[in-house]
Formats: structure tokens, C-alpha cells, sequence
């Protein structure tokens, strides 16, 4: 077993209003996205190891704080293979919205890499490819909780008119995300929901 906390991002609080996913046992931890900071990651994961931080994909907000958590919690980051480029290219990280060309240090000794099936200590995750938001993005199965980072909210979709996204990727994860046996889902914005509710939301757009 094991908790989940949400720890909103306070770059921009309001407009952007991302969700960094603590998840905790016993001894360990895992985030997931890295908007918040890291001191408040640091109240909440207290004596535990953290054992890395998987990105569900590497647009800025998701990628503000990366750099101080890996370096404090001496972890690697979990992406998908081909990506690294999203740190440096501000088109990609989508940085260019906000007028800023912002480039994120991350070292290739920092960069691990997913697999569909993956144990990381004692969480055991299931990756699923789901682009149409970004190309890169992914879902998260852990236990029953699935974490969907931008690909669906509890009432709308992650936006799909940025140079990265593609609206028949985007159709065609969601038809995915369907099919995920899964209780309650955790996005990379707003509130979680059970799955009834992303059902709703889905069967708007498909």
C-alpha cells in the first residue's frame, strides 16, 4: 500500500496550477512531475529514499523544479527514450508561450529511461504511451490509480494545438485510457476523479 499526496506548483498559482504527485511507503518515495518545490516535497517525504521521478511528459510547468529535485534527493528522472532534447528546445518544453526560452540542465547520467512493465523499490508501474497533447506523453498505473498527466482532466483534454500535439494521437489515447482498469485518476492539472467521471469526459471527445 501506499499515499498519495498532490502538491500544487506556486510558479504562476492559478494559470498553470500543476499537480506534483508524492507517492509514499513505509521507506520510500516516488514523484511524479515536478512543478512543486522542493522543500515542500522535502516536508512530505521526511527520512524516506526517493527513488526517482517519472515525467508523464516535459513540457516547463511539469519541469519547473527538476533540476533541484534531482540534485537534493540524488535521483533519476524516468522519461521516454528520444525526448531529452524537450529540456533544451523551448518549442518543444513549450517554454515559448510565456515568452521565455527556457532551457533545463539535465545531465544523460540523470536520464533513465521507461519500460512498459516497471518496478522502482517496491512500486510496480505500468507506462502507457498516450501522445496527442505532446508527443512524449504518458500514463501512469500504479495500484488502481492512474495518473494521466495532461492527456485528460476530470471535465476536459490537454490542448492539442501546440506544434508537438497531433488530435488523432489524441483520440486514439483516450480510446486507451478507456480500456485502463483503474479506480480513480490523477491529472497533471485541476482535481481527481473517479473513472466514471474521465468516461464522461472521454466519450465527449471520441
Amino acid at each position: 500500500m501506499f499515499q498519495i499526496i498532490c502538491l500544487k506548483s506556486k510558479f504562476l498559482r492559478g494559470i498553470f496550477n500543476q499537480n506534483t504527485y508524492v507517492l509514499l511507503n513505509e521507506d520510500e518515495a516516488i514523484l511524479i512531475d515536478a512543478g512543486a518545490d522542493v522543500n515542500d516535497i522535502k516536508d512530505i517525504v521526511g527520512s524516506r529514499k526517493v527513488l526517482g521521478v517519472l515525467m508523464t511528459h516535459l513540457h516547463f510547468d511539469h519541469i519547473w523544479n527538476l533540476s533541484q529535485i534531482l540534485s537534493e534527493f540524488k535521483c533519476n528522472v524516468y522519461i521516454s527514450k528520444g525526448c531529452e532534447n524537450r529540456f533544451s528546445d523551448a518549442t518543444l518544453n513549450a517554454s515559448n508561450l510565456i515568452k521565455k526560452e527556457m532551457k533545463f540542465e539535465i545531465s544523460q547520467r540523470q536520464i533513465s529511461y521507461f519500460e512498459e512493465n516497471m518496478s522502482i523499490g517496491t512500486f510496480q508501474i505500468k507506462v502507457y504511451n498516450t501522445p496527442g497533447h505532446s508527443r512524449d506523453s504518458v500514463c501512469f498505473l500504479i495500484g488502481d490509480s492512474l495518473f494521466t498527466g495532461d492527456t485528460v482532466f476530470f471535465d476536459s483534454i490537454g490542448r492539442t494545438d501546440l506544434p508537438d500535439s497531433n488530435d488523432q494521437q489524441m483520440i486514439r489515447s483516450l480510446r486507451k485510457i478507456r480500456e485502463i482498469d483503474f479506480s480513480i485518476a490523477y491529472p497533471g492539472h485541476y482535481d481527481s476523479c473517479e473513472k466514471s467521471k474521465i468516461l464522461q469526459t472521454i466519450n465527449m471527445y471520441v
